[in-house]
């Protein structure tokens, strides 16, 4: 894909605020709301990087990834209407800006908008991104199931990360590999790269949830303890000599900061920081396959970049 990073960038802004324009004006201005704030990017750089391991075309793989930009932000309207969350991307969720039933029509507005840029594409792709949909759907819904589940296991809590957050990461480097025409072993590894990356990405989510700071991340920390959504870390804390007392105040309904600085004292984060950088060591094995190009350098940079995120 020879065209430069900045004019692909701005190729694909053009073509996300297009796709979520519609007649009714009050719709598009708030089905724009969160692109035009920008965000990582990160999924559409996926599949743009994987497309350069081959020979992609460069409008299919800017209308592919157009797609899954689209999908996650649906994904962000939704997990905040259900997470009730009042900040997105450095500003005020849809759902505190409009209320809960007008942010969830949005989401439904920017997803069907996905689905008729996904018209038109190679039959594998949308295969792929209706597959991936449901997976991301059946994660969302175990979380749910699990709320406040002090037994959640780590492998089933990985599994659930897998599905619902990983999968986003898997589809945008398989479709990549997929339109760069690569053999089904390369498309295999690089799809594996993707899901690796997305653990890898999610346990520092959760990593920062603990030690990071709202301004940077662009959302609130504590969110998840707060809604007994317990992630890696509490999970490993449940299981260190402080989990039975952090039993107990979770049981108890205390404060999220109390809770938070039995997590914080049990070495959860170090173990957590741990975990994601051998996910990130397996995604980047991966790539072990492919000769050492630009395209595979971005991609090790990419797995970097996740590790390094601002504590």
């Amino acid at each position: 894909m020879p065209t430069s990073p900045d004019g692909v960038n701005a190729r694909l802004e053009g073509v996300l605020l297009g796709a979520v324009r519609t007649a009714d004006p009050a719709m598009s201005t708030m089905a724009a709301v969160l692109l035009r704030r920008g965000g990582k990017r990160l999924r559409p750089t996926l599949l743009r990087r994987c497309a350069e391991l081959g020979d992609a075309d460069d409008d299919i793989a800017l209308r592919a990834a157009a797609v899954v930009e689209l999908l996650h932000v649906a994904s962000l309207h939704h997990d905040d209407v259900m997470d009730e969350a009042s900040i997105r991307r450095g500003g005020s969720s849809a759902n505190a800006l409009w209320g809960d039933e007008t942010a969830a029509l949005v989401g439904t507005h920017i997803m069907a908008r996905a689905t008729a840029l996904l018209a038109g594409l190679p039959p594998d792709v949308v295969a792929s991104v209706a597959d991936t949909t449901f997976v991301v759907c059946t994660g969302q819904l175990r979380e749910t199931e699990h709320a406040y589940d002090l037994d959640l296991d780590l492998d089933t809590y990985i599994d659930i990360l897998r599905m619902k957050t990983a999968s986003l990461f898997e589809l945008p480097c398989r479709i990549g590999a997929m339109l760069a025409g690569l053999e089904p072993s390369q498309v295999d590894a690089v799809a594996r790269y993707g899901s690796n990356l997305g653990i890898a990405f999610q346990l520092i989510d959760d990593l920062l949830d603990f030690e990071g700071e709202t301004t940077a991340l662009g959302k609130p920390t504590g969110t998840d303890l707060d809604r007994g959504i317990y992630s890696y870390p509490v999970l490993f804390a449940l299981r260190e000599p402080t989990g039975a007392t952090l039993r107990e105040r979770l049981g108890a309904s205390e404060t999220v900061g109390a809770a938070a600085e039995l997590v914080r004292a049990s070495g959860a984060p170090t173990a957590t920081g741990e975990l994601a950088r051998e996910y990130s060591d397996r995604a980047d094995r991966k790539l072990d396959l492919f000769p050492d190009t630009a395209a595979r350098s971005a991609l090790r940079a990419l797995t970097d970049l996740v590790i390094a995120r601002d504590r």
